[in-house]
């Protein structure tokens, strides 16, 4: 395994190339239902499979990711993709937005109060058909932070947990941790965090995503689905 002086090094070459090329660095994953939800909206009526239904701004969908956390430094953003656990249907049953589809977007850095915190912002639905479209839609914005410093209890704190860029040069620079590996790599960005990590600061705050409460969406924009692609 590599020693903590060598993880610096790459830290701090990270930081050379997204500040000089602009490009970002990744987020990284550690290791470690069949019910409808429903909802009322206007339709264009009938039961003709070949109609479009809207799906009006402010209805809510609920999402699911596969680890417990999300955790970032305040600064960062970070690609990550959710997946609609449940068929969500109209008031007639039909199903509008199919279980597994996926939802892609970013979480970013977003104030809530004079408070920093993160927020899941979405871009793109892809539904089990293969089908994609935009869909504009955000989760509440979360300020929960975790403190890291060098007593910090690294394991408890990255335990079913994924983690951008930043937050993991948090992590690792001030705690020490040689344990922290590379997983399945999601686009972020952490080169804010990186910088102001290595002006020798003792300890910092991320942002703490608990993917079972945090990341229900409500719709900023309406949604058209097709009931003969779902």
């Amino acid at each position: 395994m590599k020693s903590l002086s060598r993880w610096k090094s790459g830290a701090v070459a990270m930081i050379a190339m997204a500040l000089t090329t602009g490009t970002v660095a990744p987020i990284f994953i550690l290791s470690p239902a069949n019910a409808q939800y429903r909802i009322g909206q206007p339709r264009n009526g009938g039961n003709n499979y070949n109609r479009d239904i809207t799906i009006s701004s402010g209805a809510r969908i609920p999402t699911t990711y596969e680890k417990d956390k999300i955790i970032v430094s305040k600064d960062e953003t970070v690609d990550i993709t959710l997946t609609v656990p449940n068929n969500i249907t109209d008031s007639r049953g039909n199903v509008l937005i199919p279980r597994d589809s996926k939802i892609r977007g970013k979480v970013q850095p977003a104030n809530r109060n004079s408070q920093k915190g993160a927020q899941f912002v979405a871009r793109e639905i892809e539904f089990p058909s293969g089908r994609k479209q935009e869909i504009y839609a955000e989760s509440n914005i979360v300020t929960r932070t975790e403190k890291i410093t060098k007593s910090s209890n690294t394991g408890q704190i990255l335990t079913d947990a994924a983690y951008g860029a930043g937050a993991g040069a948090i992590i690792g620079l001030i705690t020490g941790n040689r344990k922290i590996e590379i997983g399945e790599l999601l686009a972020g960005g952490g080169a804010g965090a990186l910088a102001s990590i290595l002006l020798r600061r003792s300890d910092a705050e991320v942002i703490s995503i608990d993917t079972q409460r945090d990341l229900t969406l409500r719709l900023t924009g309406p949604l058209t689905v097709s009931l003969n692609n779902r």
